[in-house]
């Protein structure tokens, strides 16, 4: 990363161990479409969209989108000729499902869920967005916070890829490594700000606002 000060750290965590607790619930395309609209309950998808971040066929989605509607845990509405589906916040079980999915399946609650251990070092923190055409990427975290014990972090990394089963990569910045690559107009760092992004912790004016 080339300009990037050294207080920056990078770490990618070890492959970690297959994660059962989904599999012995529920079948490989219901975790992804359950992982789809419960990681984001406040925001409606339409099918194409499920598709494309589910990574599955059309038939399969198809299918669980229906069956999960009819079970009354989604809402559909139409807007315009496209069906947009949303997790049933009014649904009995919304509240365990959520929690379910967040601990299991659901990259963004899982994240916030592990960051929750170092929350007093970690003032601000987002996922990038990952492409539906690179299903097998680490999940990318980007993390700011001054004073932060690496180690504490790189295991509450570690506990999120457990939970995911999928390999995390996270990068660790401090107000004085955001402000100087700022400063030397760090095309790399534009381009991560710039990037389509789920805010986590906090929110870009966190990231100027660290006491340093």
């Amino acid at each position: 990363m080339g300009i990037i000060p050294a207080a920056m750290v990078t770490k990618h965590t070890p492959p970690p161990p297959r994660a059962s607790l989904a599999d012995a619930l529920f079948p490989k395309v219901r975790q992804r479409v359950l992982a789809v609209l419960f990681d984001a309950p406040e925001r409606s998808f339409f099918m194409g969209e499920v598709i494309a971040l589910a990574h599955s066929g059309t038939g399969a989605v198809q299918r669980e989108l229906t069956d999960l509607a009819a079970a009354g845990l989604l809402t559909v509405h139409k807007h315009g000729k496209q069906k947009h589906y949303q997790a049933n916040a009014d649904a009995p079980v919304f509240d365990a499902l959520s929690a379910l999915v967040g601990q299991t399946i659901g990259v963004n609650n899982v994240v916030r869920a592990s960051l929750a251990r170092v929350s007093d070092q970690v003032n601000a923190a987002f996922v990038v967005d990952q492409a539906p055409t690179a299903p097998q990427a680490p999940v990318t975290v980007m993390l700011f916070g001054n004073n932060a014990d690496n180690g504490a972090v790189s295991d509450a990394m570690q506990g999120a890829a457990n939970i995911l089963a999928r390999q995390v990569s996270f990068t660790l910045h401090t107000a004085d490594s955001v402000a100087a690559a700022l400063e030397q107009d760090s095309r790399f760092l534009t381009r991560l700000l710039q990037s389509p992004k789920t805010w986590i912790v906090g929110s870009e004016d966190a990231l100027f606002t660290q006491a340093s």
